[in-house]
């Protein structure tokens, strides 16, 4: 593996500003924030996608990622927050992570839904298969 870099700022060998830390979780300000106050939450254990995370790990970074909304949405006086992550092709870091940032009305990010017509058949054609795929 190549060194990952998420793993080197959760050992401490590669700086972030750190805004928690704890055994499982580390916490710290998006190099490249989408606004003021964008923490990404890794575990600090190397995993790459979501589904690869043990129940301890999720457990963990899903507690810190509200941890981390509470202290934006009291710091910042913010309109909301989101919290996003990515997996596969479309994440930046080859190391799992959640996105927390928190969002103010006209502040430019956006979330575009394509106009994606399903009518009912598909609705219980896509249920069936997720329903036989989570057997």
């Amino acid at each position: 593996m190549d060194t990952c870099l998420f793993c080197e700022i959760t050992a401490g060998r590669e700086h972030a500003y750190k805004v928690y830390d704890n055994e499982w979780v580390c916490c710290f300000l998006d190099k490249y924030p989408i606004n003021k106050g964008h923490v990404l939450v890794t575990s600090k254990t190397h995993y790459r996608e979501f589904t690869d995370l043990d129940e301890k790990s999720l457990t963990e970074v899903i507690l810190a990622a509200q941890k981390i909304a509470e202290g934006l949405e009291s710091v910042y006086n913010c309109d909301g927050i989101t919290i996003m992550q990515n997996n596969g092709l479309f994440k930046d870091v080859d190391h799992y992570h959640m996105h927390v940032f928190p969002r103010y009305k006209d502040d430019g990010f956006s979330w575009v839904e394509p106009d994606n017509q399903v009518d009912r058949n598909e609705f219980v054609e896509v249920r069936r298969i997720l329903k036989e795929g989570l057997s």
